[in-house]
């Protein structure tokens, strides 16, 4: 398989993977990932908006408007640091910390659906390329280009 169908196949899988999780939850599957990353976090660590920029891969844009979404509909509530009014914490609202257990569930069954019928030496592989693809990415992402 060359680097184009390479890429339209992991292209493919994402579209694939954001309808059914978007169809599921009935919400924006990137929402679902922001809550579940703050829920996973809370209350053991802060979480900032950079966090969530790097740890789901997001551009600081997007999560930015994302937050403010996320906001709006009581998901989350942002909480100014006394050490630096520029930043602020991004807390889960008690109506969210009730849905811990409903987010767990649909990431849960999205990964036994996705996963099923591969065995866990062809998970391993597959984790190794996609890890290594995304190091190409994020050097090309750098300008250290192609090769």
């Amino acid at each position: 398989m060359d680097g184009k169908q390479c890429a339209g196949s992991v292209l493919g899988l994402a579209n694939q993977i954001k309808r059914v999780f978007d169809t599921t939850t009935g919400r924006c599957g990137t929402q679902i990932r922001i809550l579940n990353f703050v829920l996973v976090s809370y209350p053991d660590r802060e979480i900032y908006q950079k966090d969530i920029e790097e740890e789901l891969n997001i551009r600081s844009a997007s999560v930015s408007m994302l937050l403010k979404k996320m906001e709006a509909q009581d998901f989350i509530r942002r909480e100014k640091v006394s050490s630096d009014d520029r930043l602020k914490k991004v807390l889960p609202t008690s109506h969210t910390v009730e849905m811990k257990e409903q987010v767990e569930r649909h990431i849960a069954l999205l990964e036994k659906r996705l996963t099923a019928g591969i065995g866990a030496e062809e998970l391993e592989i597959f984790s190794d390329v996609l890890k290594k693809m995304q190091e190409n990415m994020e050097l090309t992402e750098k300008g250290v280009g192609y090769g």
